[in-house]
C-alpha cells in the first residue's frame, strides 16, 4: 500500500483550515542597488540558478563559469534562487555562505545580483517555502559581502556603463511566498494577500519607471518551463491556487511587454523561451541547472532552446542595441560546452 509522507498529508489538508486574509494594504519600499560597469559600454552577464548543492556539480558548473570569463569577460553574476539545499542558513556566520558561495564563487571576483528561492525559505521541510527568515539572513550577510548582492528580498539594480547611461537595469522579485508548497508563517505574505498586491504594484511601477536600455526580471519561480514544475499557475499539478504559482503568473504579467525579458530558475533545465501569447514581448528564459540536473521534458512549450538532464547556465551580452544570448552545458570533465545561441536586437518589452 502506498502510504502519503507528511508533506503530502499536509499539503491536502492545512489548506482547508488556513485563516482568511485580511490586513491593511502594504507597500514596499524602492530599494535600489546602483552598480557601476567600468569601461566601454557593454555589460556581460553570467546566470545561474538553484546552484547551492555543494556537489561536485556544482564546482564543475562553476569551474566552466570561470572557463566562460576568462575567455568571453564577466562584469556581473547572477543567482536566481536555491542558493542552499536543503534550507538556507539561519545565521550570517553559517559556514554555509563560506563553502556554497564564497570558495565556489569568489575566484570569479564579481559581483552577484541574489535572488531568494523556495529552498532558500525552507521552514517544515526543505524546499517547503514557508520562512521568509532565510531570504532574510541572506540579505544581512549581503552587509559583510559585497559579492553577494541583496539589499532586500525585492529590489533593483541599475547598471551604468561606458557614458553613464542606464545600459540596464534588473528587477529582483521574491516567488517563494507565492508558490509555497504550504501556508506561509506570515499570513499577510499569502498569495491574494497585501504582501503580494505591494510587490506587483511595485514591480509594474519600477519597470514603467525605468529608463533603461534593457529591463530584465528576476524571480525564482518560471514563468514558463517545460519541465517538471511547469509554467506558472500549473506548477507540479497541484491542486490549490496558492501552490501551483497563481500568484506568480499574475505578478509576471505586469511585466509582460515592458520587461526585455524575465529570468528564474527552479526547474533544473536551461530554456529559453521567445516572447509567447500569454506574455507578448517578453522572452522568458531559465538557468536553473548550476547545482544538478535532472527531469526530462514534460511540457510542450515551444522553445527557442531547451535542455534537460544537463548542468550548465546563461551568458548574457548586453549592448545599447542588442541582447546576445548563450546556453552553455558543462561536459563531466568540466569543459563548457555552447548549446545555444540567440540575439534580441529590438526592445520588444519597450512601451
Amino acid at each position: 500500500m502506498h502510504r502519503l509522507s507528511l508533506p503530502s498529508v499536509l499539503l491536502l489538508f492545512l489548506p482547508a483550515c488556513a485563516p482568511a486574509l485580511s490586513g491593511p494594504a502594504v507597500s514596499l519600499p524602492d530599494v535600489t542597488a546602483p552598480l557601476t560597469m567600468p569601461g566601454p559600454e557593454h555589460l556581460r552577464v553570467v546566470v545561474m540558478g538553484d546552484q547551492g548543492t555543494g556537489t561536485d556539480v556544482q564546482r564543475r558548473v562553476a569551474a566552466a563559469m570561470q572557463e566562460v570569463c576568462a575567455r568571453e569577460g564577466c562584469d556581473l553574476g547572477v543567482g536566481l534562487g536555491d542558493n542552499f539545499y536543503p534550507a538556507g542558513p539561519r545565521e550570517v556566520g553559517s559556514p554555509l555562505f563560506q563553502t556554497r558561495f564564497e570558495d565556489v564563487y569568489g575566484p570569479l571576483n564579481l559581483p552577484f545580483l541574489m535572488v531568494a528561492g523556495n529552498h532558500d525559505e525552507s521552514g517544515l521541510f526543505g524546499g517547503d517555502g514557508t520562512d521568509a527568515r532565510g531570504a532574510e539572513t541572506q540579505v544581512a550577510y549581503a552587509k559583510v559581502n559585497p559579492r553577494w548582492v541583496m539589499p532586500a528580498r525585492t529590489y533593483r539594480a541599475p547598471v551604468t556603463a561606458g557614458t553613464g547611461e542606464a545600459l540596464a537595469e534588473f528587477f529582483v522579485v521574491d516567488t517563494t511566498p507565492l508558490a509555497a508548497y504550504l501556508p506561509g508563517r506570515r499570513v499577510n505574505e499569502w498569495p491574494g494577500g497585501p504582501w503580494d498586491a505591494a510587490q506587483r504594484t511595485w514591480l509594474a511601477n519600477a519597470l514603467r519607471g525605468s529608463g533603461a536600455r534593457w529591463k530584465l526580471v528576476l524571480g525564482h519561480h518560471p514563468l514558463f518551463s517545460n519541465g517538471k514544475h511547469g509554467d506558472a499557475g500549473q506548477y507540479d499539478g497541484l491542486p490549490f491556487a496558492f501552490q501551483r504559482g497563481d500568484a506568480v503568473r499574475d505578478l509576471y504579467r505586469v511585466a509582460c511587454g515592458y520587461a526585455d525579458a524575465v529570468l528564474s530558475g527552479h526547474d533544473h533545465a536551461l530554456e529559453v523561451f521567445a516572447p509567447q501569447p500569454e506574455c507578448p514581448g517578453t522572452w522568458a528564459m531559465v538557468s536553473g541547472a548550476a547545482g544538478k540536473a535532472e527531469g526530462a521534458r514534460t511540457g510542450t512549450r515551444p522553445a527557442a532552446t531547451e535542455i534537460h538532464g544537463q548542468p550548465g547556465f546563461l551568458w548574457l551580452h548586453l549592448t545599447p542595441h542588442t541582447l546576445n544570448v548563450r546556453v552553455y552545458t558543462v561536459a563531466a570533465d568540466g569543459t563548457a560546452r555552447l548549446a545555444g545561441t540567440h540575439h534580441i536586437t529590438t526592445r520588444e518589452g519597450s512601451r
